[in-house]
């Protein structure tokens, strides 16, 4: 998880959430539990706007959503139907049912407000989460760091084995400057070197929060 900032609202929200949502909660007082329609608050131009504001990754784990995204609810309709098509209640997760974040810990049971906000700019991810490896940890047993872990299950076994493919990306890199390294007689890295790994660290990158912390290790 990174900080994220909110890009403008769709036009395609501005000029149809309020008929939507009136017409919405007009078939939830007839059939309570309805949910809305994902071909309105996951509109193609809303998924291309929080594609460009994470990237193309989940907002919560980081991995790429190219492959399948689903748009997440941060307050759950259940909670406030009235937010359903709200701008800042729609979030980017990656696809894939049970084993994408979108299968997370309901609201009842772990509050959203006990975890950390990607599009609050008061939350800073990497004051409350860091990494052994690739796997994930709360910083300093933050609270709100072990919560959004258990919420968004960003410990579980697939998102490990995904971080491990792009570590080894790192690796192979670092190894090959290395051997240039030692081929050339240098001691240090070049400029060049040094961006090439310091690349993987940014936000267009999956995982960029935990390239930051290794990065920060290999005193990169």
């Amino acid at each position: 998880m990174i900080s994220l900032r909110r890009l403008d609202e769709p036009s395609v929200l501005k000029e149809n959430k309020a008929k939507w949502l009136a017409r919405y909660l007009e078939d939830r007082a007839k059939s309570p539990g309805k949910r809305p329609s994902s071909s309105q608050y996951a509109h193609a131009e809303v998924v291309q706007t929080l594609e460009a504001m994470s990237f193309h990754k989940c907002f919560y784990c980081e991995q790429s959503t190219k492959a399948g995204n689903e748009v997440d609810h941060y307050i759950e309709v259940a909670e406030d139907p009235g937010q359903a098509f709200e701008w800042t209640n729609l979030y980017l997760t990656c696809g894939g049912g049970r084993h994408g974040c979108n299968n997370k810990i309901a609201n009842a049971s772990l509050p959203v407000a006990n975890c950390l906000d990607p599009c609050n700019p008061a939350d800073r991810p990497e004051d409350h989460l860091t990494f052994d490896d690739e796997l994930i940890r709360a910083r300093d047993s933050s609270a709100r760091g072990l919560q959004t872990i258990q919420k968004y299950r960003l410990d579980r076994p697939g998102l490990d084995y995904k971080r491990i493919v792009q570590i080894k990306q790192l690796l192979k890199a670092k190894d090959q400057i290395q051997a240039r390294m030692i081929a050339e007689g240098r001691k240090t890295m070049t400029d060049e070197e040094r961006d090439l790994l310091r690349a993987f660290a940014q936000p267009n990158r999956p995982f960029s929060l935990m390239f930051a912390v290794l990065l920060r290790g290999l005193g990169l």
